[in-house]
């Protein structure tokens, strides 16, 4: 073999499915699964590429070492596309690759991207923000928006008259649904819209009018392909939680602190089951204002539940009908400034017994 003897090294390939590389016989124990393949290239010179495979892996989300979600890339293509390497992924032969932007005009080209604002987690600056959020590949269906940490000013009587938070360039089917404004505290929620047939980036604008709000934002944008059917939001639906339990709250609910926003119409919903039927509900806090006010209600199939009583003494069966889609409706006025809803749910397995105890 001459001047080759022994050479031992790494071929990086461009893929559109992925990461390609070629490395020594360490490839084979570590990618012999159905996800990962390892293939032995031919040549001329058997003797000398025998010792070489090619190993290929998806970029694929990952848990990065500083607690954020990153993609898996190599090094160079993270470096390449603007992201910061945190921790290793695919066995090492990758790198976990967290995106972030901060800078007001940024733009989101990639999955699992953070969008932070300026100098956080500071006080953002006053005047307008606006970010762009493009799907990393044409087989993007949906985006699904974390808001690990958001706070802006507080409604007035429902109103955000304030600072603000709006969005736009989605499908029609989630613009339809999108409240109009945001605003006080959104943290630890979050938001599911459609993008299957946006052509152009979608936006997020913050506008900030004082700086007595202390302001900050963090939020994940999640882009779900087309072909994970298993984690889509069912069409319209604007939060969707997919475990046997969970909450479901109003925006800017705060814990019980904070007040219903006006002018708002969505679904909140929840992923069937196998082997689950009916769901059982319990209130934490329901405040929707008067009792019997259509325009202020959170509907679950042909239950409507209004004012400030749930069901019966907080608790409430929610008997199977179909998907599990609850409406709820705010109307243009809030004045009492009721704080809104926080509902705990439970799938029911489909034999099921509710045990109700009365402690005296």
């Amino acid at each position: 073999m001459g001047p080759l003897k022994g050479f031992v090294g790494i071929l990086l390939v461009a893929n559109v499915f992925g990461t390609e590389i070629i490395q020594n016989e360490r490839a084979v124990e570590a990618f012999s699964d159905d996800t990962h393949e390892a293939v032995s290239s031919n040549n001329r010179d058997e003797k000398f590429l025998s010792v070489f495979q090619i190993v290929k892996f998806k970029n694929d989300a990952c848990p990065a070492s500083d607690g954020n979600m990153g993609v898996c890339f190599t090094e160079a293509e993270c470096s390449a596309k603007g992201g910061v390497a945190s921790g290793n992924c695919a066995s090492a032969f990758g790198v976990c690759c967290v995106f972030t932007v901060s800078a007001c005009g940024g733009t989101v080209t990639q999955n699992n991207t953070y969008i932070q604002s300026p100098n956080y987690p500071a006080p953002a600056p006053t005047g307008m923000c606006m970010y762009t959020m493009n799907k990393c590949d044409s087989n993007i269906c949906q985006f699904r928006l974390e808001f690990e940490d958001v706070m802006v000013s507080d409604p007035a009587m429902g109103d955000c008259t304030n600072d603000t938070i709006m969005f736009s360039g989605f499908d029609a089917q989630s613009m339809k649904v999108v409240p109009m404004t945001l605003c006080g505290s959104l943290t630890g929620q979050h938001m599911v819209v459609s993008v299957k047939d946006a052509t152009e980036g979608s936006k997020i604008v913050f506008n900030i009018v004082s700086a007595a709000s202390m302001a900050k934002w963090r939020i994940k944008v999640i882009q779900l392909s087309c072909d994970s059917k298993e984690l889509l939001a069912p069409p319209g639906c604007l939060t969707y939680d997919k475990s046997e339990s969970g909450t479901i709250q109003s925006y800017n609910y705060q814990g019980g602190n904070g007040e219903m926003i006006n002018n708002q119409k969505f679904s909140h919903c929840i992923k069937n089951q196998d082997g689950f039927c009916d769901v059982a509900l319990t209130s934490m806090k329901f405040d929707l204002g008067a009792s019997g006010d259509a325009g202020d209600s959170l509907t679950f199939g042909s239950n409507v539940q209004t004012g400030s009583m749930f069901g019966s003494g907080g608790s409430l069966n929610w008997n199977f009908t179909g998907p599990y889609v609850a409406t709820v409706c705010s109307d243009d006025m809030n004045s009492a400034m009721n704080m809104g809803y926080s509902i705990g749910y439970l799938l029911l397995l489909v034999n099921h017994t509710i045990l109700i105890f009365t402690l005296e």
